[in-house]
């Protein structure tokens, strides 16, 4: 995350965490925990990751930013990929298709094809 160093990014997003909540800015807390079960995921701590992940839809869709929960969701599918779960990750992924189709997310839309692909 920092530098491709998922490592060094631990501090620098747990403050960043800190900063966010204390200030109530939910938007930031989602992008911050997201990236933090980046960092779980990349240190096959998957529970951890997912519960991360989870945490950053739920703030996503309490404050209705649409394309960030089409987002997180196909997280999520990526990281039930890497557990081995196909289903649950295509599942997730048609659930990301339409979270993003609805809010014209071309990009999430592309990335959840690519990912479909790989599967």
């Amino acid at each position: 995350m920092v530098r491709g160093d998922d490592e060094a990014a631990g501090p620098p997003l747990e403050r960043a965490w800190s900063l966010a909540q204390s200030a109530g800015d939910k938007l930031t807390v989602s992008y911050v925990v997201r990236h933090l079960g980046f960092t779980e995921m990349a240190a096959g701590r998957l529970d951890s990751a997912r519960e991360l992940l989870e945490e950053s839809v739920r703030l996503r869709r309490e404050i209705g930013f649409t394309a960030g929960v089409a987002a997180g969701v196909l997280a999520l599918a990526e990281l039930a990929a890497q557990a081995g779960d196909r289903d649950r990750a295509l599942a997730l992924l048609d659930e990301a298709t339409a979270i993003a189709a609805e809010a014209g997310a071309q990009g999430i839309l592309r990335w959840a094809d690519q990912a479909r692909q790989e599967l």
